[in-house]
């Protein structure tokens, strides 16, 4: 589609009067208002989710969010949800991370956060019925999965996927196929302000009868790392047998198909996550420091994991910093580029309020940061020759996937040992150490790599 100089100069005077939100939806609608919004720099872009800038953690149930980040980061956003109530100490004992997507965080059951805003709103009761609270039962409490795509509409939805029931008679359980169909899944609408039932069809084959499946309150605990990804939303299942599937549902027709994960993990530890070829499945092989990272492909209607990088971390632990002052080439790194924000920290963000001003100061600070995601710094060592199994008789250093980078190919992982974390990069497979992420005496319970977003037009918020 070519445009004279004069419709060129009258499209963007139109395009300049849009938000942000809808300028980003009029970049897809071809390639001159594309062209334009880019050539003349319309699009507000820096308040969109577009960088990654930390990792938010929760160590235990009973303790508010963390953050571990840049340093620009800690002085403008913080993890503490105290706004979320004005009870004393009521962030602490609600302040759960059970999912997140795009800047937005589901804490505990029953609200979605933006901690960069500091908007909140509450979901209304979840209509189906549950002998226990909701705060307190596994099965109702870990499987709700937020979906949040701030370019396309600020409205977001919570699905909530019902588990194999508690009680089943052994001749159903073993005749049941599971997952179902149809399977109706409660979702709830910011749109709506209202939960409300949806059933999808399966397409192509079950995972197996419900005698097959493991569904307990405690091991669905480690169900909550989804990922979406261009209009679906990848949800995890146990498998008694084959250790895991993944549930693909179709948001746009209200299908979903069932895809197994890769075999020859330890048991059923893997991570779900999107990046920016789409989605990844981090496969624990020993329990420990050795993993397989798997690319969905998904190419000409066929689905298969392809093994896209395989590394162990023990060496990881002989070079990063340690006690000894002369240990390896990061010897001078223990405080790194990202850091723990301080108690100081979060307690004086609490009492600023946050508004444009404070969103265009901090991207100003961003940039000023100069922090890209070179590998080729000091920073960086390459794990080409690290050998590919862990060593009889080596530390038991625990490493655990943090997250991926959502727009470059980049996993952080984490050692709960020392409370180093790095950056794990997959195209070159190098290592760039970011520092030290404290979390005292308990391990990381959940995490997810944050994008800010500065939208301030949260639906419902308080």
């Amino acid at each position: 589609m070519d445009m004279d100089m004069e419709h060129t100069d009258l499209l963007e005077d139109i395009l300049r009067r849009l938000p942000s939100r809808a300028l980003a939806i009029s970049r897809s609608v071809c390639k001159a208002w594309r062209a334009t919004v880019d050539h003349h720099h319309l699009l507000q872009a820096d308040l969109l989710p577009l960088s990654l800038d930390a990792v938010i953690y929760n160590i235990d149930q009973m303790d508010a969010p963390k953050l571990f980040a840049r340093r620009s980061t800690t002085r403008y956003i913080t993890s503490r949800l105290d706004y979320l109530d004005n009870r004393p100490g009521y962030a602490e004992v609600t302040g759960e991370i059970t999912d997140y997507c795009n800047g937005l965080l589901l804490i505990v059951a029953d609200k979605v956060v933006n901690p960069a805003t500091r908007q909140w709103a509450s979901l209304p009761p979840l209509p189906c019925a549950c002998v226990r609270r909701e705060t307190t039962c596994g099965r109702c409490y870990c499987n709700r999965y937020l979906v949040y795509d701030p370019t396309v509409s600020p409205h977001y939805e919570v699905f909530y996927i019902p588990r194999i029931p508690r009680y089943v008679p052994a001749d159903v359980a073993c005749s049941t196929e599971w997952p179902p169909s149809p399977y109706v899944m409660h979702v709830f609408s910011s749109a709506t302000n209202c939960w409300s039932e949806r059933s999808f069809r399966r397409e192509g084959e079950a995972a197996g009868t419900m005698a097959d499946m493991k569904s307990e309150s405690k091991s669905d605990g480690g169900l909550y790392y989804s990922a979406h990804w261009q209009g679906s939303l990848y949800v995890p299942l146990r498998h008694e047998k084959h250790g895991g599937f993944v549930m693909r549902i179709k948001l746009w027709n209200d299908n979903y198909q069932v895809i197994e994960l890769p075999k020859g993990g330890k048991g059923s530890l893997f991570r779900l996550g999107k990046s920016k070829k789409g989605v990844y499945c981090v496969q624990d092989i020993d329990g420990r420091c050795t993993f397989k990272i798997w690319l969905l492909s998904e190419s000409h209607g066929a689905i298969d994991w392809v093994l896209n990088n395989e590394i162990c971390f023990e060496t990881a632990w002989r070079i990063y910093p340690c006690k000894n002052p002369d240990s390896g080439p990061w010897k001078r790194l223990e405080n790194g580029p990202w850091i723990s924000q301080s108690l100081d920290q979060k307690e004086s963000l609490l009492e600023k309020d946050v508004n444009l001003e404070v969103a265009n100061e901090y991207n100003k600070a961003v940039s000023k940061d100069d922090f890209e995601w070179d590998s080729d710094d000091e920073n960086v060592v390459t794990t080409v020759d690290w050998p590919k199994k862990g060593s009889p008789g080596a530390p038991a250093h625990l490493f655990w996937c943090l997250g991926f980078h959502p727009y470059k190919e980049i996993a952080l992982f984490h050692d709960d040992y020392r409370s180093a974390t790095f950056a794990y990069y997959l195209n070159s497979s190098k290592v760039r150490y970011l520092g030290i992420m404290e979390h005292e005496y308990y391990d990381v319970d959940i995490s997810f790599a944050y994008t800010p977003c500065w939208t301030m037009d949260l639906p419902g918020s308080t």
